[in-house]
């Protein structure tokens, strides 16, 4: 029978792959910096910094509604017939007269009363900076989450690894054992061929988990925004089963980032009803205007003119009734969002906090059951040994400890995933929480 391939040279045959499909050597980087060059880098955060000051501009245009306007206009025109250049001021002493009109007018408009539309959109737009807050928050969460997933994951493939690389060299080396006991014909070629069989399927599991180990690297080079694959330094890691972290039962009750969202969105849409309400009400404003005209000859002459306006509306076709009934329809639907953003939140925190109860109480289960597995397998190989049963009994029983112990390694990750969820839905997942999270200090 061929003599199969060492795992050492297929690995490193993978790796030399893996190399040159990107055409740089390996790069590693901990957790703390890869959250503060995802923080700083990636484009989401980018976006809704953008989106936070267009939202801080739009304030304070709000609040333009509060300051005199003053406006500069100039127009020249040209008529058929001569006209006037000066408004008539005595009976019966008419101004010049000319087809060319220069005219130049500096106006201050004052307003004094609208209806409180002015403060109803400064309330509106305020609301929508606390949007944009809230929302840039979530996505700095969102990417702490999904950077810190990447580390737990990566050691728990790491872990996976290790047992499947113990395992594979456990079958080398019996596969060596029996290929020389098969040249002096103390086994069966059955037996050889089972062995090579298991050894396969295990060489099978390490390129799956060098495969799963890539992956990551190059999601982790996407939040992190740098090219090619970026390898988590795994040390930062190591210290994830030594956490002793449970989900937090005092934030249960603080509202995380969509229901501070939905709250700010309810804010909003009761400021534009406010909006909506103020065009029942009259409009004053008080205006000066200064007015210079004159004819071809650009003698200027000018005069002042002060007063007050009074808008009241009184029938526009039921466009005001519409928009009202719009703005009250658009206050229902925020207000029934943020009820059910209570509800999401509350929901999706029992759901991570019994995933980690669950995933806690399974893992110390199948500790237990790899412990008795492990104790039944060392029986097994003295059965074995003893000629009491075949070869075939014993990798099945070896295989299924290999698959608890696996299991129970996915667990553990579990656990610390299901808190790093339960941190991130209720709003309290920072740089600091996901590196003590990972058993680091600093």
């Amino acid at each position: 029978m061929k003599q199969a391939i060492p795992i050492t040279l297929a690995l490193v045959l993978l790796g030399a792959a893996f190399a040159g499909a990107g055409g740089a050597q390996e790069r590693h980087i901990s957790l703390a910096e890869a959250l503060h060059t995802a923080l700083e880098q990636n484009p989401s955060v980018g976006a809704v910094r953008s989106q936070r000051r267009a939202a801080e501009a739009r304030r304070k245009e709000s609040t333009g509604g509060f300051w005199p306007q003053f406006l500069v206009t100039a127009g020249y025109f040209v008529y058929q017939e001569p006209s006037i250049v000066l408004p008539i001021h005595e009976q019966g002493v008419f101004p010049p007269l000319d087809t060319q009109i220069f005219d130049m007018r500096l106006q201050l408009h004052l307003p004094i009363f609208n209806g409180g539309r002015t403060l109803a959109n400064r309330r509106a737009a305020k609301a929508g900076i606390r949007e944009s807050l809230v929302q840039e928050e979530e996505v700095r969460i969102t990417l702490i989450e999904r950077v810190t997933q990447i580390f737990v994951q990566a050691q728990e493939i790491e872990d996976k690894g290790d047992l499947v690389t113990s395992r594979v060299r456990s079958l080398q080396r019996r596969h060596d054992e029996l290929t020389r006991l098969l040249g002096e014909g103390r086994v069966s070629p059955a037996d050889l061929a089972n062995v090579a069989a298991f050894l396969d399927g295990a060489r099978a599991d390490s390129i799956e988990i060098a495969m799963k180990k890539t992956e990551l690297a190059l999601r982790l080079g996407q939040l992190i925004s740098l090219p090619g694959p970026v390898y988590p330094r795994l040390d930062d890691a190591q210290g994830l089963v030594k956490t002793g972290m449970k989900p937090d039962t005092v934030l249960f009750g603080q509202p995380g980032p969509q229901v501070r969202k939905a709250e700010a969105k309810v804010e909003q849409a009761q400021a534009m009803k406010s909006v909506v309400k103020s065009s029942f009400w009259p409009e004053i404003s008080g205006f000066a205007i200064d007015v210079y005209r004159s004819g071809a000859n650009l003698k200027m002459v000018g005069e002042w003119t002060v007063g007050l306006n009074l808008k009241v509306p009184i029938f526009q076709g039921g466009i005001r009734l519409a928009k009202m009934r719009q703005a009250q329809a658009a206050v229902n639907a925020a207000e029934n969002n943020l009820r059910y953003a209570q509800t999401a939140q509350q929901t999706e925190l029992q759901i991570a906090r019994r995933q980690w109860q669950a995933a806690k109480q399974r893992r110390q289960r199948i500790t237990m059951a790899v412990e008795n597995k492990a104790n039944s397998v060392a029986a097994w190989q003295k059965m074995y040994e003893a000629g009491r049963i075949p070869l075939s009994e014993l990798l099945v029983r070896e295989t299924e400890l290999l698959q608890l112990q696996m299991q129970e390694r996915s667990l553990v990750y579990f656990e610390v995933l299901s808190i790093l969820r339960y941190q991130a839905i209720a709003g309290a997942l920072n740089e600091q929480t996901a590196i003590t999270l990972t058993g680091r200090t600093e």
